[in-house]
This record gives structure tokens, sequence and C-alpha cells, in this order.
């Protein structure tokens, strides 16, 4: 039985997935980040983004629950994997 709760946030995971996968510079770091994790600067360096362009796709990730920050690293969560394996 799915509860109608489960219905709406599965709906909102996926349009978030969706937003995500749209914008080739957010796949770009979700790529660039990986499952090891990189500080800000070792993807700053690597992508080669106007500060603009990598902050604001950077905080949009974080805040949308795609990447985290941990001991000075970025990783991605589990959406953010799931993000990754989708392409």
């Amino acid at each position: 039985m799915v509860l109608m709760g489960e219905k709406v946030r599965d709906r909102e995971h996926h349009e978030r997935l969706f937003k995500a996968s749209m914008s080739p510079i957010r796949r770009q770091i979700v790529a660039a980040i990986g499952v090891q994790g990189k500080t800000r600067e070792e993807l700053k360096k690597e992508l080669e983004l106007s500060d603009f362009q990598f902050k604001f796709n950077l905080d949009w990730l974080i805040r949308e629950g795609f990447v985290k920050e941990e001991d000075g690293k970025l990783k991605l969560t589990d959406d953010g994997i799931e993000l990754l394996e989708a392409g």
C-alpha cells in the first residue's frame, strides 16, 4: 500500500532529479565530484566555470540535497549518486 505522502514525496523527488538532470552544468558538477568527493577548490579548477555559474549551481545542488559538504570536501548524497548513475 502506498500512502498519499509517499506519492507526493516520490513525485517531488522525481521533479528534483529532472530539474538537476536538465542542467548541463549541474550534471558536470555531479560527475566531477563523483564517488570520491572533491574540495571546492579542486572542483572549481577542474570545471573552469565562472564564479557565478559555480556558486549558483553548486548552491542549488546543496540546497536540493544532491551534494553535501563534509570535512572540507564536497560529496554526493544518495540522491546525488542516483543523478550521477542516471548520467
